[in-house]
């Protein structure tokens, strides 16, 4: 008989954040019987979509075709669409390898799931402006079984906003276990990302723990009401860690300056020869095809120079695809230490504070860096397919997705990744 696995991912949930979640009640009764493998290496750029595609694939972004959380569209006005469709995932998820067996699965808010094929889905999404209704966005990104759901609960949503998102996230989960019992249930909450943007890497999170244990509590609780928690495999995942930041090196200012892009009257971007597409600690370099690339890569070498404390790495296309990053950019530029990439195009505004730019979000601390850089996600497993008390040290992000299917009883194909079978019941 399979046992039903759920698997959170805690988003920005780091190794140095275990003993908090040991003393927390709910998440607390989870890690009293759990093993874990701790500093989890991610992927680049360590983003949560490109992180959440690969947790839930196996792949690397080279296979997976996520590379950032943003589709490009450099005229865009402004807000991008983010990558929210599982049709941009060029590989089989865990949804898919359940469902080929006859199990019946769940993805609540879980990035790049929506309209993910599972029975009981509920996207994450979001309308364009924060007055509009949600309804139609997440008409086409959830599944019609969970109709009645959803209407029960939109109006926790507050556009994008969490803790909304997370309250609203985790009383579908435990609606959906309680009327449909899925097999497989993936569920992301993304509060303590949140305030780690906010407070920093190791601020004051008291509060996101205990508010993200209280959601734990509802999803725990159906659980209870539905077969028992101890008849369920739990995992508990980050998808990356954050690093501090203390200011932003406008790349496209840069170019800007470099006459490499021309902005409109409103300081819109008019065209572009270069563009830097913009993954927070670091930022993808878009050629236009007649641009000399040698030419390119020379001056940006040449800045590099000028500007060594912003500017740590500049990979070439090829240099990136040997990290498994692959996309229709030519380089890649890695940020230096305490700083993150910006937006403006104002060729006047170059390096500004984290808290001077309005349209941007501030972040004391952030993410999109190398993926060995900073604090590591740990990788959790309790329940009765797992093994109890086991510590390992050191995992990959790319093991995750065969470890579930492998928790499942299912056996994973044509993955990055291998299972830790160490972790799993023989």
């Amino acid at each position: 008989m399979t046992n039903r696995t759920l698997v959170v991912s805690i988003d920005a949930l780091i190794t140095a954040d275990i003993p908090v979640l040991k003393q927390l009640p709910n998440l607390g009764r989870v890690m009293e019987h759990a093993s874990w493998i701790t500093d989890i290496e991610c992927i680049y750029p360590t983003l949560t979509y490109p992180c959440h595609a690969t947790i839930a694939t196996g792949c690397c972004p080279d296979w997976t075709g996520i590379n950032n959380n943003e589709i490009p569209a450099f005229f865009a006005k402004g807000r991008m669409d983010w990558y929210w469709w599982r049709e941009a995932i060029q590989v089989p998820t865990v949804v898919d390898f359940a469902r080929q067996a006859g199990l019946t699965a769940s993805t609540v808010t879980w990035p790049v799931m929506c309209a993910s094929g599972a029975e009981y889905n509920i996207g994450e999404i979001w309308a364009p402006q924060e007055e509009d209704d949600p309804t139609p966005w997440f008409t086409r990104a959830n599944s019609p079984a969970v109709e009645e759901i959803f209407e029960a609960n939109k109006h926790m949503l507050r556009w994008m906003k969490t803790p909304q998102m997370d309250e609203f996230a985790a009383k579908c989960a435990a609606d959906i276990i309680r009327a449909h019992r899925p097999d497989l249930m993936l569920l992301h909450l993304s509060y303590v990302d949140y305030q780690r943007h906010r407070l920093g890497v190791h601020g004051d999170l008291e509060h996101a723990f205990r508010f993200i244990d209280g959601q734990m509590g509802l999803v725990l609780d159906a659980l209870e009401e539905t077969g028992g928690v101890e008849n369920t495999n739990i995992v508990l995942l980050g998808d990356h860690g954050q690093l501090y930041c203390d200011e932003m090196f406008h790349l496209n200012a840069l170019f800007h300056r470099l006459g490499w892009l021309q902005t409109a009257e409103d300081g819109s971007l008019a065209d572009y020869q270069v563009y830097a597409a913009n993954c927070s600690l670091s930022a993808h370099i878009y050629l236009r095809p007649e641009v000399d690339r040698e030419m390119v890569y020379c001056v940006l070498l040449e800045q590099q120079k000028k500007y060594p404390k912003y500017l740590e790495r500049i990979f070439t296309k090829e240099e990136a695809a040997q990290m498994h990053l692959t996309g229709d950019f030519d380089f890649v530029i890695e940020a230096g230490d305490r700083v993150c990439f910006g937006r403006a195009l104002d060729g006047e505004q170059l390096i500004t504070s984290v808290n001077d730019i309005k349209e941007y979000k501030p972040s004391v601390s952030t993410h999109g860096h190398l993926p060995w850089k900073g604090d590591k996600p740990p990788f959790i497993v309790a329940g009765p397919n797992a093994v109890s008390g086991r510590i390992i040290h050191g995992g990959r992000l790319i093991d995750h997705a065969p470890t579930i299917l492998r928790l499942l009883g299912l056996e994973p194909i044509g993955m990055d990744g291998h299972p830790v079978d160490a972790l799993v019941r023989p």
